[in-house]
C-alpha cells in the first residue's frame, strides 16, 4: 500500500466516524438544506436579468458548510442572529423558507426582513430574532455585542451571533465591537467567513496575518476557533463548541472559517478580471456540497436514487415558492415613511406638544441632569453610557451625569471605551432586546477649535 492510498483510507475512516454521529434522517436533512440553498443561490441572478428584482446578489457558493452550521446551532427562542449579505444558506438553515428568501430578493411587501424596503440579500426575520442589518459592511458586530450586553444584564439564556466576511474585519467598528465584547465577557460569537477576497482586494492587502482571527490573539477573554468552512462536520463541530464555551460562561468566541468563493463577489463584479482560470477552477473543485455528497455516498448514507428524488423535490419547491412570491404585492408608496422616525415620547403628565409651565431659570446642564434623574427613577430599564460618563465623584462631561452613578449604580450608568461607534452601536443592539428599554448615550467630539457633546436616546 502506497502513502497516498494510506492517507485516503485514513480520511475515509475519519469521514465515517463523523457521519456515524448522525442519524440518516439528520444527514439527509442537512444535504437537502444545502441543495435547496444552492438552487436558490443559482436562481437569484435570473430575477435581475428579467428585471424582476434581486438587484444585489452575493452568492454563498463555497461558504455553504459554515453557513449551514451557523443556522443549525441557532435557537430562535433564545439566540439572536445578525447575518451578512452573503448569508442566504445560513438564514435558510436557521429556518427561513424558500418563499421568504425570494420575497426578500424581489422586494415584495410580505418580505419578512423589511416589507420589501431594504436592499436584496439582506435576509432577516425579526420575529425569530434574525435581525435586519445595515448595509454598512460589518457594523452589525456592534449591534450583536449590544444585544449580548443586554442578554447578560437581564440574565437571558442563549448567544448572540454575528456573521461576516473576513475583509469587513478591517473596519474600525468591527475591532471596537470585539474589543468591547472581550472586555465585558459578552455572550457573542463572531463568525469570520474567510474566502480570501474583499471584492477584488486580496487578503494580503487587508492584513499581515494569513488568518484574520489571529489579529485578535492577544484578547484575554476571547476564544479563537479555526475550522474548515468548506467541511460540514468540521463547521458543525466548531459552531457547537463556540456555543458551549459561551454557555459555560467563558466570554466571546471568534470562529474563523476557511471558505472559498466559487464565483464573483456579487452580480456587479467580474472575477475573471483578477482571478486566473486555474484559480477559478480550483475554487469550484472545492465545492462544499460536492464534498459532503461524496462523503455520504462513500459510506452508504446517501444513494443516487435519493439524490435524484431530493433534487426533484427541491425543483418543485423552488418553482412553487417563485409562483407565490411573484403573486405577492409590492410595497405601497406610503410605506416609504414607515419606521423612519421613532414614535414621539408620550409624557404622562403633559400631552404631546403642550408645555406652559414656568419656574425658576436654571442652567441647561442642570436641566438635563435633573431630567435624566427623573426618567431613571421613573423607568428602571433606562441606561446611560458613553465617554467620560462617570468615574467616582466626577459627573461626566460638563457634569451632565453628576450624581447618577451614585444613585443608580454602575450597571445603569457607566463609562464606555473612547469609541463612538461602539457607544452608539451597542446602544442600538441593547435596546433591541425589549421595547421597554431606553438607552441614553453620550459621545465627546473634538473637531478643530470646537468641543461639544452629543446626547441621544436610543429607543
Amino acid at each position: 500500500m502506497n502513502k497516498e492510498t494510506s492517507m485516503e483510507n485514513n480520511e475515509t475512516k475519519e469521514q465515517a466516524s463523523d457521519i456515524a454521529k448522525f442519524e440518516k434522517t439528520e444527514l439527509l436533512k442537512l444535504y437537502r438544506l444545502l441543495k435547496l440553498g444552492r438552487a436558490l443561490d443559482n436562481r437569484a441572478p435570473n430575477y435581475l436579468k428579467q428585471a424582476i428584482g434581486w438587484s444585489y446578489h452575493a452568492p454563498c457558493a463555497g461558504h455553504d458548510a459554515i453557513q449551514l452550521a451557523i443556522g443549525q446551532i441557532f435557537d430562535r427562542e433564545t439566540d439572536h442572529f445578525f447575518p451578512y449579505y452573503r448569508d442566504l444558506q445560513a438564514t435558510l438553515s436557521a429556518g427561513l423558507t424558500a418563499e421568504e428568501i425570494i420575497l426578500n430578493g424581489i422586494s415584495r411587501a410580505t418580505d419578512k426582513a423589511s416589507g420589501g424596503r431594504h436592499m436584496s440579500n439582506h435576509f432577516a426575520k425579526p420575529e425569530w430574532n434574525i435581525h435586519n442589518v445595515s448595509s454598512c459592511t460589518g457594523n452589525h458586530t456592534l449591534h450583536a455585542a449590544g444585544i449580548a450586553r443586554a442578554m447578560k444584564k437581564y440574565n437571558k439564556p442563549g448567544v448572540s451571533i454575528s456573521s461576516q466576511g473576513e475583509s469587513s474585519v478591517s473596519e474600525g467598528y468591527c475591532y471596537e465591537a470585539i474589543n468591547g465584547a472581550d472586555n465585558e465577557k459578552l455572550p457573542v460569537i463572531f463568525v469570520f467567513q474567510d474566502n480570501g477576497y474583499g471584492i477584488s482586494v486580496p487578503k494580503c492587502d487587508q492584513t499581515n496575518n494569513e488568518r484574520v482571527a489571529d489579529n485578535f490573539i492577544g484578547f484575554k477573554n476571547t476564544t479563537i476557533i479555526h475550522c474548515d468552512g468548506k467541511d460540514v462536520f468540521d463547521s458543525l463541530a466548531a459552531m457547537k463548541r463556540a456555543k458551549e464555551i459561551i454557555q459555560n460562561g467563558h466570554g466571546p468566541v471568534i470562529v474563523h472559517a476557511d471558505c472559498v468563493r466559487m464565483g464573483s463577489h456579487s452580480n456587479s463584479d467580474k472575477h475573471e478580471l483578477y482571478r486566473g482560470e486555474e484559480e477559478r477552477a480550483a475554487a469550484i473543485a472545492q465545492d462544499p456540497i460536492k464534498k459532503f455528497e461524496a462523503e455520504l455516498l462513500a459510506v452508504g448514507a446517501l444513494s443516487d436514487a435519493e439524490i435524484t428524488k431530493i433534487e426533484a423535490e427541491i425543483k418543485e419547491e423552488v418553482i412553487d415558492a417563485h409562483k407565490k412570491a411573484m403573486s405577492a404585492p409590492t410595497p405601497t408608496e406610503e410605506s416609504i415613511w414607515d419606521f423612519v422616525y421613532a414614535p414621539e415620547y408620550e409624557c404622562e403628565k403633559y400631552p404631546l406638544g403642550v408645555h406652559s409651565q414656568k419656574g425658576e431659570e436654571i442652567k441647561l446642564i442642570t436641566a438635563i441632569n435633573e431630567t435624566l434623574k427623573a426618567e431613571f427613577r421613573h423607568n428602571p430599564d433606562t441606561f446611560i453610557w458613553g465617554q467620560d460618563m462617570a468615574n467616582k465623584d466626577k459627573g461626566g462631561i460638563f457634569n451632565v451625569s453628576k450624581g447618577m452613578q451614585q444613585e443608580f449604580g454602575k450597571e445603569r450608568v457607566f463609562n464606555a471605551p473612547i469609541a463612538e461607534d461602539f457607544i452608539m452601536g451597542t446602544a442600538n443592539g441593547f435596546s433591541r432586546l425589549d421595547k421597554k428599554i431606553r438607552v441614553v448615550f453620550i459621545g465627546l467630539f473634538q473637531p478643530p477649535q470646537i468641543k461639544y457633546i452629543v446626547l441621544l436616546i436610543c429607543l
